[in-house]
């Protein structure tokens, strides 16, 4: 995986796509990954069709594994994480739509006839229904972002925060969770406009709006940019669907600036260029070790992160102390009560277990007795979102304008796993238990000194062979932007800049495009920290380049 990865990051994604097919398997436990990553290598070679073969089975793949049995998911908990199917993130299902409406899109301008050409616009745009469809499940499912900010506004709530946090519960739950996407909304409002569907694209772009503004664009970091230019676009379908000559005005009053009520007459009778940056690449997550030990003196069980390099053991100890360390007032009254002042030192690094009551049944199960001097077991990570791309513009006609941010998938990656950490450290702990449980019923049947040394031996192996789900979809972008630009009619030649890691210098990338009368052309580009260090092969080189014509 890092050869692609490091290929990838060069602009080769020819040799990407070899080492990550050497890398994963068509038909094992990472199937889904197989398909989603040889799928945005096929899309950034310009292979928009064959990037949709393997994005159609990725999501056929996905589908099956949402109603897969829960036997299998528990055996393959029990044993390695890693040894079981990975099902994708709800962030990560709805990209594999995102992706295939670009290529629908891209394919467009590629069609030789005009059937063909319609043919792969009509298919962007069920994809976007799709992605509706997929949308509107989250919303079911864990509420939109506009119920979430009903919900924190009212004062019950605020209480219950207040005494969560004095608890010491530093994450809410209810801010992490991906619960719509604003940059997929905006995307199908883009494939109805350019199909002329006008009240569509109004809807869309009005859904994105919202979803930026009640909260999305804060939960991932975006900044004000795509919030504004949703609410604009929303406007200017309404002025150009007609039938809202009233509440248009009120509308753009309401939710635009003075500059840009202006700027609403400068999009009459133009062509558009709307340019789409995938930003970088998002972190791969990481696994870190924790140390299981009973104290018997207050019937509990210890969590501690296990030490190891200063750089490595500082995100760690961050990590947990975040998500899993003892933080409530509870826990300190325990340390001083049992006149156990060290932990109030060691407190901040170690998560504690009750059992009271209940410690003699877990001693009657042979928890403790398998424990013994301490378990070792993994759980998975991200280290603290590092190497963040700096900004970037797009120039054409003399002038620059800013691309503004649309998505943060490594900001979703994050949030997910700070989400799932309880959960993760219990099946951890239940795998870890349970492994010793078994070495130590397998030594007992032995017995006499073969059977300590099965004991002892099998508890090694039980605890090197353990291992946490760190799977996720690598190809995916860390950011991605946005800008439009209305223009006339006419041949550009556009530069897009980069500074895809902060602080480096600028990756610079061009493109040519010819605009027809009231066209809507979309550019995609990937843009990679190291693609000025190595030249892109020419089949690479006319992928970065290719155009997606668009017209209405």
């Amino acid at each position: 995986m890092d050869k692609a990865l490091q290929s990838a990051q060069k602009g080769q994604y020819l040799d990407a796509e070899k080492s990550m097919a050497t890398a994963l398997t068509p038909t094992g436990v990472d199937r889904l990954l197989y398909h989603m990553e040889l799928a945005v290598l096929k899309h950034l070679q310009g292979q928009y069709l064959e990037s949709n073969q393997f994005l159609e089975i990725a999501e056929k793949i996905a589908e099956d594994l949402e109603v897969i049995s829960a036997s299998n998911a528990i055996a393959a908990f029990m044993t390695n994480p890693r040894n079981g199917d990975y099902s994708g993130a709800d962030f990560e299902k709805v990209f594999i739509n995102y992706y295939k409406t670009l290529n629908y899109m891209a394919l467009s301008n590629a069609a030789v006839t005009k059937n063909d050409r319609l043919d792969a616009i009509e298919n962007a745009r069920i994809e976007s229904r799709r992605l509706g469809i997929r949308l509107n499940a989250l919303n079911s499912d864990k509420g939109t972002y506009a119920e979430k900010k009903d919900e924190d506004d009212q004062i019950f709530s605020q209480i219950l925060d207040v005494f969560s946090r004095l608890q010491g519960n530093l994450i809410d739950e209810g801010e992490l969770e991906y619960r719509d996407d604003a940059m997929a909304h905006y995307l199908t409002g883009i494939t109805y406009e350019t199909n002329a569907e006008y009240d569509n694209a109004r809807i869309s772009y009005q859904k994105a709006a919202t979803a930026y503004e009640q909260g999305y664009a804060k939960q991932f970091e975006l900044g004000s940019g795509m919030t504004s230019q949703a609410w604009f676009d929303t406007v200017r379908m309404m002025r150009k669907a007609g039938g809202y000559n009233s509440e248009w005005p009120r509308l753009a009053k309401k939710k635009l600036s003075s500059m840009e009520r202006k700027q609403l007459a400068e999009y009459d009778d133009k062509a558009q260029l709307v340019v789409i940056e995938h930003v970088g690449i998002v972190p791969q997550r990481k696994e870190m070790n924790v140390q299981l030990t009973a104290d018997a003196a207050n019937r509990s069980l210890i969590l501690r992160p296990y030490y190891s390099s200063v750089k490595s053991h500082r995100e760690k100890l961050a990590w947990f102390y975040l998500v899993y360390a003892d933080k409530s007032l509870a826990n300190l009254m325990v340390h001083y009560r049992n006149n156990d002042f060290m932990n109030f030192i060691l407190n901040d690094f170690q998560k504690t277990i009750y059992f009271a009551g209940a410690w003699d049944v877990v001693s009657e199960l042979g928890f403790i007795e398998a424990i013994g001097t301490g378990l070792r077991i993994t759980v998975p990570y991200y280290s603290p979102l590092e190497n963040k791309p700096g900004a970037s513009f797009t120039k054409v006609a003399g002038q620059k304008y800013s691309m503004k941010p649309a998505a943060n998938p490594a900001a979703m990656g994050l949030n997910e796993q700070l989400l799932n950490a309880n959960g993760d450290i219990q099946l951890a702990l239940a795998r870890g238990v349970f492994k010793a449980l078994t070495t130590q019923k397998a030594a007992e049947l032995a017995g006499g000194q073969l059977g300590g040394f099965l004991a002892a031996v099998g508890k090694v192996a039980s605890q090197l062979s353990d291992a946490a789900e760190t799977r996720n979809w690598l190809m995916l972008p860390y950011e991605v932007r946005i800008t439009r630009i209305p223009l006339d009619a006419g041949s550009y030649d556009i530069e897009i800049n980069s500074e895809v890691l902060k602080g480096k210098p600028l990756i610079t990338q061009t493109q040519q495009v010819v605009l027809q009368e009231d066209e809507l052309q979309i550019v995609q580009v990937r843009s990679m920290p190291y693609l000025n260090h190595a030249a892109l092969s020419p089949q690479e080189n006319k992928a970065q380049k290719t155009v997606a014509l668009i017209e209405q």
